[in-house]
């Protein structure tokens, strides 16, 4: 059978004489290029094929003969300075030779400019301070405004209103109606009471608290050009820019006030009391008006606390020792008091073995000191008063404790006789110029409809 194994190959290794016989061949053949090369002419004496022989072999490089590009060296521009010849000196310079210069010192530094010579100080008194503030009050609030705070440009224009109808009250007298223009300056600083979309950057960018153009100009003498703005447009335009002024740009009549409705056995009773958190309460401990303006109204009387009108939640006397009596309310409660305007006979609180309460005894500390008294008048006075306000508690100016007499020994009931300053605006109780206006009316009954009170 044939065999089916794989066919062995027979391998065979050269032997020594057949590398020996390789190595000279190359030997040989690497002699022999040598030699070749050596018969070859120059390169520099072969000259380029020429032009005019087109077809013609070429017998060497066409680019022989010429010199090769060497590598290019950085050379510094040259300036007219150093065109200029210096004289030499010898290496052993005394103190004659002159100094170096500021732009051969800079020669040292060739890739960076000269050092700047040293600046010299200036005195502090060079130059002169300028004023930039539009308004002579001002506040570190309204100094600080947030600027990149949004806004509207409607609600803008919607305040700035304001400010035409100023510029329009100081047109001449033929070209315009001022009593027109006055009744509709009233009834916009009313509504403005109210405005619930003010802002820094809205007042700042409306310009309402700027001298010349704003609130200031109805109520500054300096800045109104001669026109007679009616008293309570002057007190209501005063008051809502100190307010706006002071940094309070919430509307709300109980803005720092907090309620709670109380489930009692008699029923629900509501309470009020100040906010700890609210920052603008004001002291009511100082004497005389302070910023109050006359007519200034609240709903309650711990608003008037808040605003620094009258210290006492309920109390109808706020004193302090050593100032005598500061502010009073005239209410209900049985007392004999008689309200005649600007002429008051106002009884202390009823005091127990002949000695006067701490409230009588302010009021005739008062008397002694003849330091003037805050007086408010509540809604609560009865309806045949004519002084008294529809609804909540209006400030009418300031009074003097002028006498007392005693009404009674034994509770120590005493009974004042406060008079109204001169020189005072008229009291807002009739008349376009009553308080509280409709637009304050208006929103203490929607603020009594949510506490389900009766309107």
């Amino acid at each position: 059978m044939a065999d089916r194994g794989r066919s062995k190959i027979k391998r065979t290794v050269p032997e020594k004489d057949s590398f020996d016989a390789a190595f000279e061949e190359a030997k040989k053949a690497a002699r022999r290029a040598a030699q070749a090369k050596q018969k070859q002419p120059d390169k520099a004496t072969v000259s380029p094929r020429p032009l005019d022989q087109p077809g013609k072999a070429s017998t060497g490089n066409i680019y022989a003969g010429l010199t090769p590009a060497t590598k290019r060296k950085h050379v510094e521009p040259v300036t007219l300075e150093q065109t200029q010849t210096v004289p030499q000196t010898s290496e052993s310079s005394d103190d004659s030779s002159p100094q170096q210069t500021p732009a051969q010192e800079g020669s040292k530094r060739p890739f960076a400019p000269p050092k700047k010579p040293k600046k010299t100080k200036t005195t502090k008194n060079e130059g002169e301070s300028v004023e930039t503030r539009t308004t002579r009050r001002s506040s570190e609030w309204y100094d600080n405004i947030d600027m990149k705070e949004k806004y509207t440009r409607a609600d803008v224009e919607n305040v700035k209103y304001i400010n035409t109808l100023i510029r329009r009250c100081q047109e001449p007298p033929q070209t315009n109606d001022s009593e027109r223009l006055f009744s509709e300056l009233r009834q916009r600083l009313h509504q403005m009471e109210f405005y619930d979309f003010i802002s820094g950057i809205i007042l700042h960018k409306s310009k309402v608290l700027d001298d010349k153009q704003g609130l200031p100009a109805i109520f500054d003498e300096t800045f109104n050009r001669g026109v007679q703005y009616p008293w309570d447009i002057i007190a209501d335009a005063e008051a809502l820019f100190l307010r706006w002024l002071s940094g309070v740009l919430d509307p709300h009549l109980l803005r720092g006030v907090d309620t709670v409705r109380k489930n009692t056995t008699t029923g629900k009773r509501t309470a009020h009391k100040l906010s700890p958190s609210y920052k603008h309460r004001k002291s009511c401990d100082h004497i005389g008006a302070g910023d109050l303006q006359n007519g200034q109204w609240w709903p309650l009387q711990i608003c008037a606390m808040r605003d620094g009108a009258h210290g006492e939640i309920e109390a109808g006397i706020h004193g302090k020792p050593g100032k005598g009596a500061l502010s009073v309310v005239l209410s209900s409660g049985g007392y004999a008091d008689m309200d005649e305007g600007n002429t008051i006979r106002y009884c202390g609180t009823s005091g127990s073995v002949g000695k006067p309460t701490v409230g009588t005894i302010h009021l005739k500390h008062a008397s002694t000191l003849g330091t003037p008294v805050r007086v408010l008048r509540s809604s609560a006075l009865p309806a045949r008063n004519p002084y008294r306000p529809s609804r909540g508690l209006r400030y009418d100016g300031l009074y003097d404790v002028v006498s007392f007499e005693i009404l009674d020994e034994a509770t120590a009931m005493h009974r004042f006789l406060l008079e109204r300053r001169e020189g005072q605006d008229p009291i807002r109780y009739t008349g376009v110029q009553a308080r509280p206006t409709n637009e304050e009316v208006a929103e203490y009954t929607k603020i009594r409809g949510l506490l389900g009170l009766s309107s």
